[in-house]
């Protein structure tokens, strides 16, 4: 990239965050560890969780599938925005994947103290990733997350 990319790709490229943060929050919200440091923050995130939550559950498949066969795979669309979407997307179901497996884990495991922790762990750790990806979108830069951002940059052509 020889330039920033220009300010409305740079907010479009951070709104497909918003769906990963939700999931963090849900994540967050579950770990009682966590409950009063979100109750700060809980004004904002809300309205916005309860609209997320209403929709049907078939929603985030088709969502899913839409902004990547729409947006990833076209090559109308700059790398940057491409990315960061992918990176959204992918992040969205790293943790879809690691809360279903998590629910195979016998109940002492996963509603356990050590479940508490991972969960703990896994929640303020994706909320600083999350935050971090946002944070790279808004300022034009590309987010370097380990796993993730090298899958996002194979889902996205550079031509």
């Amino acid at each position: 990239m020889r330039e920033k990319p220009k300010w409305w790709y740079r907010t479009l490229a951070a709104i497909p965050y918003l769906l990963p943060l939700h999931a963090t929050w849900t994540v967050a919200e579950s770990v009682f560890r966590l409950s009063p440091f979100l109750e700060e923050f809980e004004f904002f995130a809300d309205s916005f969780n309860w609209y997320v939550a209403s929709f049907p559950p078939w929603f985030w498949m088709a969502y899913s599938m839409a902004i990547y066969l729409g947006i990833v795979r076209q090559r109308r669309w700059p790398h940057f925005l491409r990315f960061h979407v992918a990176t959204a997307v992918l992040l969205e179901n790293l943790l879809e994947v690691a809360s279903i497996v998590g629910g195979w884990l016998p109940a002492t495991v996963f509603r356990g103290k050590a479940g508490l922790h991972f969960w703990t762990a896994t929640a303020v750790a994706y909320l600083f990733t999350v935050l971090e990806c946002v944070r790279c979108a808004l300022a034009g830069m590309y987010a370097d997350v380990p796993f993730v951002g090298d899958a996002a940059y194979m889902q996205c052509d550079y031509f």
